[in-house]
């Protein structure tokens, strides 16, 4: 769980700075979809993280969604365009959100 915060808070400390992204449904269905595969959380334990995330606003879910898809591109994209603050509650997301839904 704690390995794809890792990776979301490394990317989001190399950003840079810019205006928000554009955020889409599938974003936060691919994040809740990604949950049960890369960590094995049940469904309600992915619900809990589609819910945390619909919190995000649409930038920091296009780039959380990207980081979880590994899409290098689209990271590189949404990166651009979310300033620092939003990146770092972007990459502190998981680590957060992972621990607290894989109790349910």
């Amino acid at each position: 769980m704690a390995r794809i915060g890792n990776i979301i808070t490394a990317a989001a400390l190399t950003a840079g700075l810019a205006p928000a992204a554009t955020a889409a449904p599938e974003h936060l269905a691919a994040i809740e979809r990604e949950c049960g595969r890369q960590l094995g959380m049940a469904a309600e334990g992915c619900r809990c993280m589609r819910d945390r995330a619909a919190k995000l606003n649409d930038g920091q879910q296009a780039f959380v969604a990207a980081v979880v898809l590994k899409d290098k591109q689209a990271q590189a994209m949404t990166r651009q365009k979310l300033s620092v603050q939003e990146l770092t509650e972007a990459g502190t997301f998981l680590t957060t959100a992972s621990s607290q839904c894989s109790q349910r």
